[in-house]
């Protein structure tokens, strides 16, 4: 991994939210201590997308305090890679043959990471506090972790961003969207299937006004139906 992103992780990574000595505010305003290791970014610097979610649950196997190895998204969460496969973005046949969390082993971690890295990926979160639910984080914890999404965009510098969620392309682009509004103006206005990527938004958080291009939730709250459908109009 880059030693830019490498030392970048070592900061989040000392995050006074989660510190023993500090509250947490991750939602439901509980002040409890968060013993889950906080979840980094993976990928190739400089990738076809970028793409960026909210933020991670104690499901990732690589939130537990007892975990050794590489953190990032979704590790142990075979629905979420079952998504970019049927998508195109990743090998569908990999994908596929994910086992469920209580059998993920490091080999299917690292089969993901070659994908990611092979396919020109980069996958992330906004907050990288991982909590034991699934509510959005608190807007406090949202803010105070802009700063080092900034530094990571511009370390890994993506020609286009996928936003999943409404909230993520808001916090991205400043905009508020309907995701089924939009993309019905774009199936109106520009039936080609490359017409996707001609989105008008920039995210304004690193200053290299990137293309950000929204899609839904691909698991749990969302919509992975409409999200392969969506990826697959913007592969």
């Amino acid at each position: 991994m880059d030693n830019k992103l490498i030392n970048l992780y070592q900061k989040i990574d000392k995050c006074p939210f989660c510190s023993p000595s500090r509250q947490n505010f991750g939602g439901g305003g509980k002040s409890l201590k968060n013993p889950l290791q906080h979840i980094h970014g993976f990928g190739t610097i400089s990738p076809k997308f970028m793409l960026i979610l909210i933020n991670p649950t104690y499901r990732n196997i690589s939130s537990n305090p007892k975990y050794i190895g590489p953190r990032f998204p979704f590790i142990g969460v075979r629905q979420f890679w079952k998504v970019l496969g049927d998508a195109g973005l990743i090998n569908k046949k990999i994908a596929c043959k994910l086992p469920k969390r209580q059998d993920w082993s490091k080999t299917h971690t690292k089969q993901i990471q070659n994908e990611l890295l092979k396919n020109k990926l980069f996958l992330t979160n906004i907050v990288k506090c991982c909590y034991n639910h699934s509510s959005y984080p608190d807007k406090r914890v949202i803010e105070a972790q802009l700063r080092f999404l900034k530094e990571e965009i511009k370390i890994v510098r993506p020609k286009k961003i996928i936003a999943f969620g409404a909230l993520v392309f808001k916090i991205l682009t400043g905009e508020s969207i309907h995701l089924s509004n939009y993309w019905n103006n774009i199936s109106r206005l520009c039936p080609s299937t490359s017409s996707g990527l001609r989105s008008k938004y920039n995210e304004n958080i690193s200053g290299l006004n990137i293309k950000v291009l929204p899609c839904y939730f691909p698991i749990g709250r969302g919509n992975p139906n409409k999200a392969i459908n969506y990826l697959k109009r913007i592969k």
